[in-house]
């Protein structure tokens, strides 16, 4: 009896000593960014630990050991409208990027301002890890940073320009693609100018809409001694990022950098029957068409809206069209239009032949996932540079919005359509699935290695902490300059001397003439 007492309090033990105590900060408003995250810090719980996590959202039938610390009671986000699309990326790229850090001060004000956030403050409660998000703002590191614990970034969407530099990745228009444009990995040249122009202007945009913002805020709570948030930033031991090396590698990355893309999927569930019908009848296949939860299909102009309408009518295939605007008039019979659709247990069903999206993260992820090609019509921020990814991985076609036409819209859908496409969209699908673990196994284990070791600063790129003229080698290069100019300059001078020496001791020619002629006219 006594035998078997002792093993049950030695497991209970090592069960008890891989238990930790994990906050998640997570003030921003986009729903897609709580449907990145949920699953993790509802997996942690299930997992016995010790799991607070600060957002907007609060999840349901959560485990016994989670507990949420809710910034608003209901959530109010502006959706997008189409209205908003810039087609010049010169003016897109900057303006956005201004508008995403707007949206980051807001999020760490609404952050700040919160009566359980301030009493942690000053209590400063112990905490083994902190994951907190990162992408517009590193506000919620900055509050990691001062409760003196390890801390992760977690970043929902691809890695965006700000952040290479804090990575310690150098920057090469040449072969470094932006989340933010839409050139892929092998611009040309003029693209590279563009790429190489905007990046630095996009940093700057960033440290001064945000960074520079945030930290002037973050005194008043945080006291006279906060770090730059930069510094902050790159101080994190781990960075999750919402993607993959398969469809998102080629680019050097330190090994703090840790893919987590497609942690939000679940498993399939059933299609609601009127919608399954629809897919199951339709002779020829269905494609699923869907802009994006952020913007406002309402707010789709009439032009643009008659061109899909059009294009839908011309097509042997059926057609479900995700619209939460008003009821269309003179709709086809091969549409059906919804406000809402399971998206991704539509995309599932094998007689889903293609999807037309903006080309949103979970979009593009769920793409990949189940295997179907991809019209993409990106509108907004990261939307470029997934759809750019797609288009390098051989499984999506683009139709940029201003060229939004029916013959555009039917040579596209045609190309997607072949079936070499739909081959080598489910080989890119395998190669998407074929991982030594799951996301949200990855995510996991990546999270209790940094709580169990406190930290990881031997992952850290050591170019994260190096300026930029040393990551350039200037001084190296300079150095070596000067060494090649002393080396050449002296082997000018002992060429210069050994010429003079040369020259005095040759006799001239006219002082040999001279000589000669004297000699012959005193033989004469």
């Amino acid at each position: 009896m006594n035998k078997y007492i002792f093993t049950f309090y030695f497991v209970v033990q090592i069960y008890a000593t891989q238990s930790y105590k994990i906050l998640g900060i997570f003030p921003s408003l986009d729903r897609n960014n709580y449907v990145t995250y949920r699953s993790l810090f509802r997996e942690l719980a299930n997992r016995n630990h010790d799991v607070t996590l600060i957002s907007h959202f609060q999840l349901p039938d959560a485990p016994a050991t989670y507990q949420d610390i809710l910034l608003s009671d209901k959530q109010v986000y502006k959706g997008l409208s189409f209205e908003s699309v810039i087609v010049n990326e010169i003016s897109r790229v900057p303006f956005e990027t201004l508008v995403s850090t707007k949206a980051g001060n807001d999020d760490c004000k609404t952050l700040m301002n919160n009566n359980q956030v301030l009493h942690m403050i000053r209590t400063r409660p112990h905490f083994d890890l902190i994951i907190a998000e990162s992408y517009n703002s590193d506000c919620g590191l900055a509050l990691a940073a001062n409760l003196s614990a390890p801390y992760i970034a977690f970043n929902p969407q691809p890695l965006h320009p700000w952040h290479y530099s804090r990575l310690g990745i150098n920057f090469n228009s040449a072969y470094v693609p932006q989340s933010l444009l839409p050139y892929g990995k092998k611009p040309w040249f003029f693209e590279r100018v563009k790429s190489y122009v905007l990046y630095h202007i996009t940093n700057w945009v960033y440290y001064i809409g945000s960074q520079v913002t945030d930290h002037v805020y973050l005194y008043k709570y945080l006291g006279d001694n906060v770090p730059t948030l930069e510094n902050i930033a790159s101080n994190a031991s781990l960075v999750f990022v919402n993607t993959y090396k398969s469809v998102f590698g080629g680019v050097v990355r330190p090994d703090n950098v840790v893919d987590i893309g497609g942690i939000h999927i679940r498993p399939p569930k059933v299609i609601p029957t009127e919608i399954e019908r629809f897919i199951n009848e339709a002779e020829h296949g269905v494609i699923y068409v869907n802009l994006g939860s952020s913007v406002k299909d309402s707010t789709l102009p009439i032009e643009k809206l008659n061109e899909l309408v059009s294009t839908f009518r011309k097509l042997p295939l059926r057609v479900l069209f995700k619209w939460d605007g008003a009821n269309l008039e003179n709709l086809p019979r091969n549409v059906m239009t919804m406000r809402w659709f399971p998206q991704y247990d539509i995309l599932k069903h094998e007689n889903v032949k293609a999807f037309i999206s903006h080309a949103g993260i979970l979009s593009t992820i769920e793409a990949l996932d189940t295997g179907k090609p991809v019209i993409a019509v990106p509108l907004f921020g990261d939307q470029f540079g997934n759809a750019a990814t797609l288009v390098d991985a051989g499984v999506a076609t683009i139709v940029n919005y201003e060229n939004l036409r029916k013959d555009l819209l039917l040579d596209a859908i045609n190309d997607v359509l072949d079936p070499r496409w739909q081959q080598r969209a489910k080989h890119v699908s395998r190669m998407w699935h074929d991982r030594p673990m799951s996301p949200l196994e990855s995510a996991i284990y990546w999270t209790e290695y940094v709580a169990r070791y406190s930290g990881t600063p031997h992952l850290v790129a050591a170019s994260a902490d190096v300026s930029w003229y040393l990551q350039l080698q200037l001084d190296v290069l300079a150095f070596v300059g000067l060494v090649v100019y002393i080396l050449l300059y002296v082997l000018y001078k002992i060429l210069s001397v050994c010429c003079c020496c040369c020259c005095r001791n040759e006799p001239s020619v006219e002082k040999v003439t001279d000589e000669r002629r004297t000699k012959r006219v005193k033989f004469e």
